[in-house]
Order: C-alpha cells, then structure tokens, then sequence
C-alpha cells in the first residue's frame, strides 16, 4: 500500500527526489530556491547525514509510539517519516527497534516534532539513517489506542504545514520543506543558486574577495542583488557585469 498520492508517473517523481541529492545541495540552497524551513528545535541527532524524500505525514500526542508503528507499516522505501509529537516533552515517541526496522525497509529519514529514546543504541546501528527530532527522553506514555493521532493529514511539524507527499530535504543545518506541486519550480531555482557559487569560488580564486563580489552585485542602489546575480552567473566569464 503506497500511502504517499503521487504526482503523475512514479518514477519521474523518484527521479525529481534523486536530483535534490546533487553533492553540492544544501538546506540553504533548497530553502533559497523556496522551501520553508523548519524550527531549529528540530535537529540533526546523527550528524553528517543528509536526505532528500517525500514526507509520510504522522499526527500523534507525546510518548504515544501506535501511530509511528503504523505508519512504519505502511510506508515504502524512500518514504522520510514526519511526525507531529507535540515538541518538547519528557515523553518519547520513536526508539531504537523501529529506527533499525526503518533503515531495513530503507526509507530515507525520521523527522519528529518530538522526542526520541535508545540514541546510544542507534548510533551503534550499522549505517542508521538520518534521524530528526527535539532531543532525548527515555519514557513512553504507552501504545496508544486506534482514536490517537492519524496517518497521512497535513500536519504542523517544526511550525511548518507538511502535506502527504511534500518534499522533505535535511542535512546538519536543518530540515526544509517544498510543497510537492512546487518541487520542479524549487529545484531550478536551487541548482541556479549551486551555479552561482561555482562561479563565486572562481571569483575569489581570481583574486577577488566577497565583499567586492556583493558591492558589484547590489548594483548602484544596492538592491539588485538578486536579479544581477543570476544574470553574472549565467554569463560565461568571471568579469563584473557592465552596468
């Protein structure tokens, strides 16, 4: 049972996800392109990990662990779990055997609004996957019953709208989100921003330095950044751009 809805072909939605990936794409570069960035309450709890995936959205209330169960149950590979857990809490709602059994069914990453538990264990799993959350809290409310939480609503994660399907992108800076009918549109403006400071690094290996780069780019209001820097970018020398 796919529970993400899909826009169009699947593959071509696989293949969009797989370009957030490029070497050089970072949360900034996904948030410039038009992604709405999350709380950083949430941080990265496995260092030096990254992931691009579409969101499968969980709604659950602190230490209840059924609906993040479930969710695991239903989702398909390459899936990132975000889930609502009401934020900071003494109470956890994702440990150490569902991280492992996450990483088996090889999704691509956990973001919990939340609190999580067993980190030390995690951390020794082989090759865990990046993990996302509030901090630690080694107590559970229990189960739950079947009228906690839900599975699949467009949920507040981070102070961030998160709809089924959204793209999810994070690294160690933080966690960004992109509407899916948007993804297309972010990724363009992401990969123009990755552009721009290809030639930026050449810039200042010519000798040049950033502060003369930005004077040049601000124009002589100072507020033409932006439309003379994807303009500088495109043009196929380092050179200042001629007014």
């Amino acid at each position: 049972m796919d529970m993400i809805a899909s826009s169009g072909n699947n593959e071509v939605a696989r293949a969009l996800v797989e370009k957030f990936l490029h070497p050089r794409m970072t949360s900034e570069h996904v948030n410039s392109g038009g992604g709405a960035c999350m709380s950083p309450r949430i941080q990265s709890l496995l260092p030096g990990r990254r992931f691009a995936g579409r969101a499968l959205t969980v709604r659950t209330l602190p230490g209840f662990t059924r609906r993040t169960i479930e969710a695991l149950s239903l989702a398909s590979a390459g899936d990132v779990l975000v889930v609502d857990a009401g934020g900071r809490s003494e109470l956890s709602v994702w440990g150490s055997m569902v991280h492992w059994n996450a990483s088996r069914n090889k999704l691509r990453a956990v973001v919990i609004d939340g609190m999580v538990r067993d980190l030390l264990e995690i951390q020794t799993q082989a090759d865990p996957l990046p993990l996302f959350a509030c901090g630690r809290a080694p107590a559970i409310a229990g189960f739950g019953t079947p009228s906690v939480g839900a599975i699949g609503e467009t949920v507040i994660c981070g102070g961030v709208s998160v709809s089924n399907g959204d793209l999810m992108f994070g690294d160690d800076d933080g966690l960004t989100v992109v509407p899916w009918a948007k993804a297309g549109e972010v990724l363009d403006l992401a990969m123009r921003n990755i552009d721009f400071d290809d030639k930026e690094r050449a810039w200042i290996e010519s000798g040049r330095s950033v502060y003369d780069l930005l004077v040049m780019l601000s124009g002589k209001d100072g507020t033409q950044y932006k439309e003379r820097k994807f303009r500088w970018a495109a043009q196929a020398s380092i050179d200042p751009l001629l007014d």
